[in-house]
Order: structure tokens, then sequence, then C-alpha cells
């Protein structure tokens, strides 16, 4: 077939996190709704330098970032912020999860704006809305900018 295609192309997600659960429980969900590709790694490679951040963002090519913002809290907030307001998150959607929203919130004093993440089914139609969200300002950014 020549000229334009049927199927929208699934956008690819990278999701940052602490526990493997978690990524099992995102991916099953995700793929089962055909709604993203899903690529990450351990939150915790990032801080120790096994993995280079703004290698794998540009390998990977995500528009939309997850980062699973974990204890200890203080310490992963400081970490998380760092990445997000580096050049390698430039054009790129963001969207935050935790486990305990209230104890991340109280820790960093303030809204974090985190999705609590627990596993129950209302959670995929969150994490849906949330990354088309932030897809959106993404591109929304990208547009402003002419990149």
């Amino acid at each position: 077939m020549t000229g334009t295609t049927s199927a929208p192309t699934r956008q690819v997600v990278a999701l940052f996190n602490a526990s493997d659960d978690t990524v099992e429980m995102a991916q099953r969900m995700l793929d089962a709704s055909g709604f993203c590709c899903l690529v990450g790694c351990h939150f915790a490679d990032l801080k120790k330098g096994r993995v280079d951040f703004a290698r794998y963002l540009e390998l990977h090519e995500p528009e939309v970032v997850i980062f699973d913002i974990t204890p200890p809290y203080i310490e992963n907030w400081r970490f998380f912020k760092t990445l997000r307001d580096g050049k390698a998150m430039e054009g790129r959607g963001l969207v935050l999860t935790t486990t305990n929203k209230k104890r991340l919130d109280e820790t960093v004093g303030m809204d974090s704006e985190a999705f609590e993440i627990v596993g129950k089914p209302y959670d995929l139609e969150q994490i849906k809305n949330a990354i088309a969200a932030a897809r959106k300002q993404a591109r929304g950014v990208m547009g402003a900018t002419g990149v």
C-alpha cells in the first residue's frame, strides 16, 4: 500500500521504575490495550550510572516518559528533578506515578501531581489518560518552539 495507513502507529513510552512488579503490571495493561509500546529500566540503574538517561531516550525516542517515584522519596525526587530538567526531556511528555501519593507529597512539601498506582482496574484508564495528556502537551510545546 502507498499513501496513508489505516492503523495509527503505537507510540513509545519509557518507564523508569523501582519494581519489576510495576513494570509487569504496566506492560500487561498497556500491551493489552494496544495503546503504546513500553520500554524502560530501573530508576536505580539511572542513579548508579549503569544506564545513560540521555542516550537511552535518544535510542528509543519515547514521546512520553513515566517516572515511578518510590522510597526514599526525597532522594528519588531530587534525582527525578535533575532528569526532568535536563535537555534530554525537552519536547517529551511526563507522567509521574507512585504507590503512596500522600507520603510522596508530604515528603516533597507540595503536590507532586503523581498518579497513585496500586493495581486496581481503573489504573489503566488513569495511566492512558495521563499519557495522552502528556503527549498532547509535548506536541504543543514542540509545535510552539518549531522543533
